[in-house]
């Protein structure tokens, strides 16, 4: 293992995070999410942090039949924030906080000195603990890839991104070739701007006809399993990207890394 055991969650947890109110407006919400290049925000009730809402939070909620009969300028933080809030202490090894992360199947956590919050410790965080790791990406990636294809509707990437916990799928065209990459991020700046023009023209059917080659990124990350670890994470941090794909001869597909197999290397660090 290459991860540094003394590494505190503290250390590197980000200071500088999102914090909204519980009523700020959730088209407010993802446009300083765009300001702060985040993809993630602590909400509180007056000074009293209550919960935490991300892009997959407001992913999972929008577009559904309970929230497609209002406007997305009506929905506020708390509707589609996630609570009571898991926190950790900023002493507390990095390691530990993965293997907490993948324990709870969350994707951040709140760093407290004493009983306020300091900091904000995401996947991201964590992925840059990793940047001059020599590992091969063949010891951590994912071998078994799912794929979604580039006539497939948003809301079929939705669905699959939220049953199976995905936050990235690689896109390929009816030729079975590998053509794009689409995320949660392309997938929530979609259905939001989309979501409003459909609640005030009533035309609901507009969702279904927004397919994946619309939205998706045509630039694919790529690299080989035999590279490192750490030009996986650079390569994340550069392009603001949630997966690198791996690829062979011809650009065959061998395999995927991201953000939670990373996290997940540094859980399986933890004694």
């Amino acid at each position: 293992m290459s991860v540094d055991s003394l590494i505190l969650a503290g250390e590197v947890a980000s200071k500088d995070f999102l914090r909204v109110s519980k009523n700020e407006s959730l088209v407010n919400l993802v446009k300083e999410m765009r300001k702060k290049n985040t993809d993630r925000a602590l909400v509180y009730r007056d000074d009293v942090p209550e919960g935490i809402v991300t892009k997959k939070d407001i992913v999972t909620k929008v577009a559904v039949s309970r929230t497609r009969r209002y406007p997305v300028s009506v929905l506020h933080a708390s509707s589609v924030m996630s609570y009571p809030l898991i926190t950790v202490k900023r002493d507390m090894p990095l390691s530990k906080a993965a293997r907490m992360m993948i324990d709870k199947n969350v994707s951040s956590l709140p760093v407290k000195d004493e009983e306020r919050i300091v900091a904000l410790l995401t996947k991201w965080d964590i992925a840059k603990a990793l940047i001059k790791s020599p590992t091969p990406l063949s010891q951590i990636m994912t071998r078994d890839v799912v794929t979604i294809n580039d006539t497939d509707s948003i809301l079929t990437a939705r669905k699959l991104m939220i049953e199976e916990g995905f936050s990235s799928l690689p896109v390929l065209n009816s030729e079975g070739l590998l053509v794009g990459i689409v995320t949660l991020d392309e997938i929530l700046d979609t259905l939001v701007d989309l979501m409003e023009f459909v609640s005030d023209s009533g035309s609901k059917s507009s969702l279904k006809n927004i397919t994946v080659r619309d939205c998706m990124r045509p630039v694919v990350p790529a690299l080989s399993p035999e590279d490192a670890l750490g030009t996986a994470v650079a390569l994340m941090l550069e392009k603001r990207v949630r997966a690198v794909l791996l690829v062979g001869p011809n650009k065959t597909l061998r395999g995927i890394t991201t953000l939670t197999d990373l996290t997940r290397y540094v859980a399986s660090t933890y004694v």
